[in-house]
């Protein structure tokens, strides 16, 4: 038997009822209107309820969209209760919902931080409707994300191609100048000496732009990672056993402060990159100070294992110029660089090397003091990225 009909019949025969059966029967009832509160004032949605063109109930999350005080008078009518209404944007749309028969709109709430609603009225029965509203931010945010996703791959592929094209000529011109300055180096070619200079310079640049050209396709292709299980203290004295005649010529004290870690599975020639783009940041940043006493450039490379995110970690860290705090933000972004002919993505690489193992990079940094670049390698996603 529907509600309607059962309260029908209690009011046909409630002249034959007794005050227990009566009271039994109104205690019924509110048990189902209590039931029935409770499941609107919990719902996920907002909800207003409008009976013979009066608001007479909104729920809390209704409430705390439209931003209205936690007493409010109901029922009142629309215009009556828009004084008590905070959100005087949203609350407008949904008076254009009211009053119209059949609505089903997004909107756009811009009043404070951006939100998105849903909002649709469905009409229960007469002049009694809802009005739901639903908050779609999450939905709308990820939607624009995947779009500006594929607009950002798309433009990658083709800026990868273009980048692709140039390094052709770029490679002949280097061609060619390598030929120009051997002939003229070995008196093949008599030019005057402001000649050889300006091939010097067209030579300079060009290797300038085709290493801006390999940085750009390093960071926009995704690179399938050719694994081996290595041992990274190892790992990193070979690199450094490389470098180490620049971090004698810059006078520089190199610390290794190597602990025992596991071995996890690397792309050694990848990792390798993004260390020694690390070293020689680090490098950079310790200059001689002009003032006061000569500052005693350190350079410390440190391996621990983090128990907390089961990860082997490098530490890269100077006591150079440092890093200001509202820079830090910002160093890993592409095209982001504080040096005059830098690129602006070395840092980037660096953070895409890292990624792409499973990884992260987190930055310490005081002006004046130094930096401390820590690369955190998992131990337990290593195997998942072998084919």
């Amino acid at each position: 038997m529907s509600d309607n009909k059962f309260l029908e019949k209690i009011i046909e025969n409630i002249s034959r009822l007794d005050e227990p059966r009566i009271k039994s029967v109104i205690e019924s009832l509110e048990d189902e209107k209590r039931i029935y509160r409770d499941a609107l004032e919990n719902s996920d949605e907002a909800l207003i309820i409008v009976n013979e063109n009066k608001i007479f109930f909104i729920n809390q999350n209704a409430k705390r969209i439209l931003i209205t005080p936690n007493v409010i008078k109901l029922p009142a009518y629309p215009n009556e209760f828009k004084k008590q209404v905070g959100n005087q944007a949203l609350f407008s749309f949904i008076l254009e919902a009211i009053n119209m028969e059949d609505f089903k709109k997004e909107f756009t709430d811009s009043s404070r931080e951006t939100r998105y609603y849903f909002i649709e009225k469905i009409t229960a029965s007469g002049n009694n409707f809802i009005i739901r509203v639903k908050d779609i931010s999450k939905n709308k945010q990820m939607e624009f994300q995947l779009k500006n996703l594929e607009s950002v791959s798309a433009l990658n592929t083709l800026a990868a191609g273009i980048a692709h094209e140039i390094k052709n000529p770029l490679t002949a011109i280097d061609l060619h100048t390598q030929i120009l300055k051997k002939g003229i180096n070995k008196k093949i070619i008599e030019v005057p000496p402001e000649v050889l200079q300006y091939v010097n310079i067209i030579d300079e640049e060009q290797r300038r732009l085709a290493q801006i050209v390999n940085d750009f396709l390093t960071a926009a292709r995704k690179r399938d990672l050719k694994l081996t299980f290595e041992d990274v203290n190892q790992f990193l004295k070979d690199i450094l056993f490389l470098i180490k005649p620049e971090i004698e010529k810059n006078e520089i004290s190199l610390v290794e402060e190597f602990e025992g870690v596991p071995k996890i599975f690397i792309d050694k020639d990848y990792l390798k990159q993004a260390v020694i783009n690390l070293l020689k940041n680090a490098m950079e940043s310790m200059k001689l100070s002009g003032e006061g006493p000569v500052k005693k450039k350190v350079l410390t490379i440190r391996t621990f294992y983090d128990k907390a995110t089961d990860c082997v970690c490098i530490s890269i860290i100077d006591n150079g110029t440092g890093i200001e705090s509202d820079r830090i933000k910002k160093i890993f972004d592409p095209y982001y660089s504080t040096k005059d002919y830098g690129t602006g993505l070395g840092l980037t690489i660096v953070y895409k090397i890292i990624n792409e193992h499973g990884g992260d990079i987190k930055v310490e940094s005081t002006k004046g003091k130094g930096t401390n670049f820590t690369i955190y390698l998992p131990l337990s996603k290593g195997t998942k990225l072998i084919p």
